[in-house]
């Protein structure tokens, strides 16, 4: 319930600005806007000697305005209720155009020239990917919403030869990509936690695709990964992941969205039980996920959100987890609280209707959070949200049919610079069990994440975690409730080749320790990688 929360709150998060600076873009003077997404909200006019941008995005207090060469005379950035101004001051004689970059947005100042030498490329990706990356799916489009007029939303993007950031036919923005790995790993496909050692090689092509719908935005994107060479069949063989996102404006103060994910495989345990359950005895899954929700703006600092995702997944029968149906819904009131926080007071409302297969997951669960996202201080700034769960599982063993206590999802990040940064990360939550008569059981973790650039164009990133897990009703072997403690390091160093191509190694140690022997588990992952194509910044070193 608390991924529920955490999904209807953040997909309607405003970007972040990282930076804003000066440069010289095809022989013309340019401010550069860099966000951690496309700014969906923006919007640029003339105000006498001023050209104003009005960007719907939180900025760190560290944003600073840089020195501009004329004709420019000057950059002032300033914090409104609606997001953060610009206003650059220049000539009313000067001409101006813009242009979207994905998650940048160029103003170029005077007539077009032609350059003498290619202009340059952009500054060193910032806020380096994570390991492992995620399964859900890859943040893989970029672009923006097209419209015209003084006070519209930007014109749609157009972007020169020398900054290639995906394939563009008319208003459609294509983005493949392909990584190889190598992997040698300790696996569990049999019916036991003991693990094999395996070695197998994986290709990941991918394609990310996005259109602009006039003030709105369509996004889709598209990975295999084919499995070959590894000891086991089973293992051999293609999994799936596809998402797509729409986000459209109906009106002034209505934004509809909606969302579709689909997921099939085997490895990809986390699409079945993201608390860690389920580790071995695998089988074949498929996800299947679609939702929408709405944001209505009051047109002061209150806004009301409500959304409601349909969650079904299948699984072999064979294997140590079941298929299960899940609904949400949630609706919130959210107030502005600042120009870089937003807080909310949210329901949220689960169903696990009743399944022959796994009666004892039938579930109804009642949540009641608080949430809040923003700049905390400079260079710290993270989301977070805590609520009150009460769950009913009638079907379930004595000591197992109720729940009643906290549940949180928060993620703080503390930036070092442009290029390094500490992510932190904790989570409580129920979810759902396939051991014995248990309908659910809590999982708790902490992790923290330090990636740091080093010398050659090296980047570093390291970390670890915790996690427990508990269960309400008495196993039968022990006379007491079954309890897990995870624990988790990894370090991977990674380098760009160029901008289309990157190299990355990997590795990973997990152990798991139970009051119940059988579940006791120790293994190590390596991983080395190399990765051609217009990857997301999420998933370069």
């Amino acid at each position: 319930m608390t991924a529920a929360l955490l999904l209807a709150f953040g997909m309607a998060a405003p970007a972040r600005l990282l930076e804003v600076r000066s440069e010289n873009v095809e022989g013309r003077p340019a401010v550069v806007v860099v966000a951690s997404a496309p700014v969906l909200e923006a919007s640029v006019r003339r105000d006498g000697a001023d050209v104003v941008v009005d960007l719907g995005a939180t900025a760190p207090g560290r944003l600073s305005a840089p020195a501009v060469p004329a004709p420019l005379e000057s950059v002032r950035v300033e914090r409104t209720a609606g997001g953060v101004q610009l206003r650059i001051r220049v000539a009313p004689e000067v001409s101006y155009e813009v242009r979207r970059e994905g998650d940048r947005l160029l103003l170029l100042f005077g007539a077009p020239v032609a350059p003498a030498s290619p202009a340059p490329t952009s500054s060193a990706e910032v806020y380096r990917g994570l390991f492992p990356p995620s399964v859900a799916g890859s943040d893989a489009g970029t672009g923006g919403p097209p419209a015209e007029g003084a006070d519209a939303a930007l014109p749609s993007e157009r972007l020169p030869e020398e900054r290639p950031d995906g394939l563009h036919v008319g208003s459609m923005t294509f983005k493949p990509s392909a990584s190889l790995r190598y992997v040698d790993a300790d696996v569990s496909p049999l019916d036991t936690p003991q693990t094999v050692r395996d070695r197998y090689g994986e290709a990941r092509p991918a394609l990310a695709f996005e259109m602009p719908l006039r003030d709105g935005r369509l996004r889709l994107d598209y990975e295999a990964r084919l499995r070959r060479f590894s000891s086991f069949e089973e293992l051999n063989g293609v999994s799936h992941q596809a998402n797509a996102q729409l986000e459209y404006p109906m009106g002034p103060s209505l934004t509809v969205r909606g969302l579709g994910h689909f997921a099939r495989g085997v490895l990809e345990t986390a699409e079945v039980d993201p608390g860690g359950e389920y580790f071995f005895s695998l089988g074949h899954f498929t996800r299947r996920q679609f939702g929408g929700g709405a944001r209505v703006r009051t047109g002061g600092p209150f806004d009301v959100d409500v959304a409601g995702v349909l969650d079904k997944v299948t699984v072999d029968e064979h294997a140590g987890f079941f298929g299960f149906e899940r609904r949400t819904f949630t609706g919130g009131l959210g107030i502005a609280i600042g120009p870089e926080r937003r807080s909310s007071l949210n329901y949220s409302f689960e169903q696990v209707p009743f399944s022959p297969e796994r009666p004892e997951a039938e579930s109804r669960v009642h949540t009641i959070a608080g949430a809040v996202e923003g700049e905390i201080m400079p260079l710290l700034s993270g989301r977070a949200v805590a609520g009150y769960a009460w769950r009913e599982s009638p079907q379930a063993a004595p000591g197992g049919q109720r729940f009643r206590g906290l549940t949180f999802g928060a993620q703080l990040t503390r930036d070092f610079g442009r290029s390094a940064h500490l992510v932190l990360s904790a989570n409580r939550s129920t979810e759902l069990s396939a051991f014995e008569h248990n309908a659910f059981y809590v999982a708790t973790s902490l992790r923290a994440v330090f990636t740091a650039p080093l010398p050659l164009s090296f980047s570093f990133s390291a970390g670890g975690g915790y996690h427990v897990n508990r269960y309400p009703t008495i196993a039968t072997a022990l006379g007491a409730p079954r309890h897990d403690e995870i624990g988790h390091w990894m370090a991977g160093i990674g380098r760009s080749i160029s901008r289309w191509a990157f190299v990355r190694v990997d590795y990973r140690r997990d152990q798991r320790n139970s009051n119940l022997d059988f579940y006791d588990q120790h293994t190590h992952a390596f991983y080395a990688e190399l990765g051609l194509g217009f990857f997301p910044q999420a998933s370069r070193p």
